[in-house]
C-alpha cells in the first residue's frame, strides 16, 4: 500500500483532499525512484485512487516494474481509495504558523473520532475508515487474489485509515498524527487462515535522502 508521490500543495502545505493536484517534478523524480526500486517486486495488479497524483505515481512505478509489463496488466481505479473530502478547508495552507485558531480544529477533525466539529462539504472521518475497510474487505473476498501481489496506491489519511484495522485502540491509534511520507509502504500479506496481517509500515523503496516529511 503506497502513497502518492510529491505534489506543490504538499511542499505548499496546503490541504489536497480531493482537489485534483498533479504531481511536481520532484514527485515524477520519487516515484519514478520508487519504481526502480520495486522494478524485481512482483506486481501482479495495481489499484489506485482515481485522484491524479495517484495515477501518476501508480503509472511510473508499474511502468517499470518487469512482472507487471510482461502480464500485460493495466491499473484498476477505485472511488474508495480517494482520499478523505476537507470540504471548505480544501487549498488552505495547513501549516502550523497559518491556520491560527483553526489548526486546533484541524488536529481535532483529524484525530478524534468522536468530534462532531466537521467543515463546511467534508467527509466524516468513520466514512473514510468504513470505505477503506470495504475495499480491503473486497480484496481479501477475490479469490483470483490469493496468490497475487498487489499494489494499492492511495492517500494518506486513507491509508491510516486501512490501517486502522491492524490497531485494537483506534482512538488512541488516531490521535497520533503520522502519515506516510511520499511513495513510503506499508506491506500486508494474508495468512492460511485468509486474515490480512500488517508485516511492515514506513518501507522506502528509493534514497530516504529524497523523503520529506510535510506534516511537521
Amino acid at each position: 500500500i503506497m502513497r502518492h508521490s510529491e505534489t506543490d500543495w504538499n511542499r505548499q502545505h496546503r490541504i489536497q483532499g480531493q482537489t485534483d493536484v498533479h504531481l511536481n517534478i520532484s514527485g515524477m523524480q520519487i516515484a519514478a525512484m520508487a519504481g526502480d526500486g520495486m522494478k524485481d517486486v512482483p506486481i501482479d495488479i495495481c489499484f489506485s485512487s482515481p485522484l491524479v497524483r495517484a495515477q501518476e505515481t501508480a503509472a511510473l512505478v508499474v511502468a517499470r516494474n518487469r512482472r507487471f509489463l510482461e502480464k500485460g496488466s493495466r491499473i484498476i481505479l477505485d472511488d474508495r481509495l480517494k482520499e478523505i473530502c476537507f470540504g471548505e478547508w480544501e487549498g488552505l495552507d495547513g501549516s502550523d504558523s497559518s491556520m491560527g485558531m483553526d489548526r486546533e480544529q484541524f488536529r481535532e477533525f483529524f484525530t478524534n473520532l468522536d468530534s462532531t466539529f466537521r467543515p463546511e462539504g467534508a467527509e466524516r472521518p468513520v466514512e473514510v475508515i468504513r470505505r477503506s475497510q470495504e475495499f480491503l474487505e473486497y480484496l481479501l473476498s477475490r479469490e483470483d487474489l490469493a496468490d497475487k501481489s498487489v499494489l494499492v496506491v492511495s492517500h494518506g489519511f486513507t491509508i491510516r485509515c486501512m490501517l486502522s484495522r491492524f490497531h485494537d485502540d483506534l482512538p488512541e491509534y488516531f490521535r497520533k498524527s503520522d502519515v506516510l511520507y511520499n511513495c513510503q509502504v506499508a506491506v500486508a500479506e494474508t495468512g492460511e487462515d485468509g486474515r490480512l496481517r500488517l508485516l511492515e509500515t514506513g518501507k522506502l523503496y528509493y534514497d530516504a535522502a529524497h523523503a520529506r516529511n510535510y506534516y511537521r
